[in-house]
């Protein structure tokens, strides 16, 4: 992607945030600005609240839900998102929408300068369905009641998407090795929980 390349995800977000009027935003209001149904775009979308410190109240839920509704659909090898109308109509506060965009703006637009097309085996087609497997598995993460169990998997799927997105099979490699990481740390904190609730009706 190019920087300042008004189809770019980033301008199109912050340029959808500029012009509400209404006093709520429903997914389907985000995907009309963002012009597409790519799987790979609404992951990017999703996974990226999970890694920034956003102040919404519900985002989790109101994200956490389609993020791994869609991850399943690319593990199944699909292009184009599907969410149930039920999940669409789901919505946020305009002032939360808006410094959501806020927040993700600047991110996005790194994200954006840091993709080309390099190392393409790893963003075939034929990687479509693995990668969607582990965003499942890391959607499900980012369910658990983890203290930070949702930043890093975020990022994986954030790394992971844009890479599929703009075939960028290094990015990919980087989301696979954050995957890797985040799966380490989630058992590590279990195990940690696990001591901690032994200890305790031992006592």
């Amino acid at each position: 992607m190019i920087a300042g390349d008004p189809s770019a995800i980033s301008a199109r977000l912050a340029a959808h945030a500029e012009s509400l009027t209404s006093e709520r935003v429903t997914l389907a209001d985000i995907q009309a600005a963002l012009g597409e149904k790519s799987i790979c775009v609404w992951l990017l979308v999703l996974a990226l609240p999970m890694v920034l410190p956003i102040p919404a109240p519900g985002i989790s839920v109101l994200f956490g839900i389609p993020l791994t509704l869609i991850s399943a659909e690319l593990s199944l090898g699909y292009s184009n998102a599907w969410l149930p109308a039920r999940l669409t109509r789901l919505s946020l506060r305009r002032t939360d929408y808006a410094a959501l965009v806020a927040r993700m703006h600047p991110a996005i637009r790194r994200l954006e300068r840091l993709v080309r097309p390099r190392a393409r085996s790893l963003a075939s087609p034929w990687m479509r369905p693995p990668v969607g497997l582990i965003c499942l598995i890391l959607a499900a993460i980012i369910t658990l009641p983890v203290p930070l169990g949702h930043v890093v998997p975020g990022t994986a799927i954030c790394l992971l998407a844009l890479g599929l997105m703009e075939g960028d099979g290094v990015v990919v490699g980087i989301g696979i090795l954050t995957s890797l990481l985040a799966l380490a740390l989630v058992l590590l904190a279990s195990a940690g929980l696990l001591d901690l609730t032994r200890d305790w009706f031992l006592g």
